[in-house]
């Protein structure tokens, strides 16, 4: 966010734009730029990049009393640099004012995507139910756009400020290959909010407290990040695995999961491959996103492998569960009278040739039942997972088909959840 301090002395100046009569004073604007700090940590952060900075700015002074516009304030022309602070003077009358900061969004570029115009003399338009389009993907050499505003009071004695905050928050991924293969990273893919617009100003009470969880699943839409050349990533050699970084910027927006967290979809082509793969992770504590954040997201490229073992207890000469494996995704469980069951679905390391453990270390693995398809009806117990991370359920007497859509989860400390989602079959012959 940028911070714009107000003080104010008596010298004579030039008058800016501005309309109204009283006892004026000089304005002194010291333009601040800082961020809100990473997620993580929370500790405040310099600009890293031009467009992330101030490049243009204007301010517009309304009168509390008659909600008319008293002045605009804008950057003088001479001054063209990137900035993180800059301080101009400028002549306003005492009073209470709202201001409206812009920064990176001329008054001409604001009228044409809200309507809003902020001419002196006249009424203030409708700017706290403005909303502003960006698109997705961001142009990473055009000036991310700012806004704020503040209640204020120019005396002549007193200083003020106000911030303008970022319109987009900056996704900020690393990859790091740990597998036994090169990889090249194809695309990105992530939810994005339902719509193009924005408010046009920030909600305080999000940038304090962060924006709430959605109450109700759904509501958005794919982004597909691309990248055009592909990252690359050579594999795994023992010492310092291969990594890489990408930076991007999006739009606020709520996650729609079931789990209440952003899922990410990541495309990716291992040597040797003719087909690509698509992985997901799975991000920790992250169910929203908000204008002026930054995300740090690192994901881990592995060699993990679900494998799937079946138990069944069938009455006195039955038939034991012959599992077979459909696919790297699909598993096929055949069982030949009615009983109960239990699939185990195991993780192995397949670079370091090691099982994980369920539900403890570093990393372990958990396991999820989203959805069971039962339209045949051959399920007396619908599966679930137990507290050991087995999945029971129990068969009866008709023939058919059933399917149940798991979801396994492999946690390692400090970087995004690697997630594979898996579908069983339980086939009643």
């Amino acid at each position: 966010m940028a911070v714009f301090v107000v003080a104010s002395c008596q010298n004579d100046l030039p008058e800016g734009e501005k309309g109204g009569t009283g006892t004026v004073v000089t304005v002194t604007l010291d333009i601040c730029s800082r961020s809100n700090g990473t997620r993580a940590t929370g500790v405040p952060e310099d600009a890293e990049f031009d467009i992330e900075k101030i490049h243009s700015w204007w301010v517009a002074f309304v009168n509390q009393s008659d909600h008319k516009v008293h002045a605009v304030v804008e950057r003088p022309l001479a001054n063209t640099s990137y900035v993180e602070q800059e301080t101009v003077k400028a002549q306003i009358l005492k009073g209470k004012y709202v201001v409206y900061a812009f920064a990176n969004i001329s008054r001409e570029a604001l009228r044409q995507q809200t309507g809003l115009q902020f001419t002196p003399g006249a009424a203030c338009p409708d700017v706290d139910a403005a909303v502003f389009t960006l698109k997705q993907d961001w142009n990473r050499s055009a000036d991310i756009p700012m806004t704020g505003k503040k209640s204020v009071v120019v005396t002549g004695t007193n200083s003020v400020s106000i911030e303008v905050v970022r319109m987009l928050a900056k996704m900020d991924v690393t990859f790091t290959n740990e597998s036994g293969r090169d990889i090249a990273i194809n695309s990105l893919t992530m939810e994005q909010s339902k719509t193009d617009q924005v408010p046009l100003l920030p909600n305080y009470s999000y940038l304090q407290n962060g924006m709430p969880e959605a109450s109700v699943a759904g509501g958005t839409r794919p982004y597909v990040h691309s990248y055009s050349p592909v990252l690359s990533l050579v594999k795994y050699a023992g010492g310092k695995a291969s990594s890489c970084r990408d930076v991007f910027y999006v739009r606020e927006s709520q996650t729609g999961t079931l789990v209440g967290r952003y899922r990410l979809a990541v495309n990716i082509t291992r040597a040797g491959d003719a087909a690509s793969t698509q992985l997901f992770a799975l991000t920790r504590d992250l169910y929203s996103i908000y204008r002026n954040d930054h995300i740090l997201i690192p994901i881990v490229l592995s060699d993990f492998q679900v494998e799937l073992d079946a138990r069944f207890f069938p009455p006195i000469g039955g038939y034991p569960a012959v599992v077979t494996s459909g696919g790297d995704q699909d598993f096929y469980c055949e069982f030949g009278t009615e009983g109960d069951f239990e699939l185990y679905l195991s993780v192995r390391d397949a670079l370091n040739d090691n099982v994980l453990v369920y539900g403890a270390g570093n990393p372990y693995y958990s396991v999820a039942v989203k959805t069971v398809s039962d339209p045949q009806r051959i399920l007396a117990k619908n599966p679930s997972a137990n507290a050991s991370g087995e999945i029971v359920g129990r068969l009866n007497t008709n023939r058919g088909r059933a399917t149940v859509d798991m979801e396994v989860t492999v946690h390692r400390q400090g970087v995004a959840d690697q997630v594979y989602d898996r579908r069983i079959y339980l086939i009643r012959k």
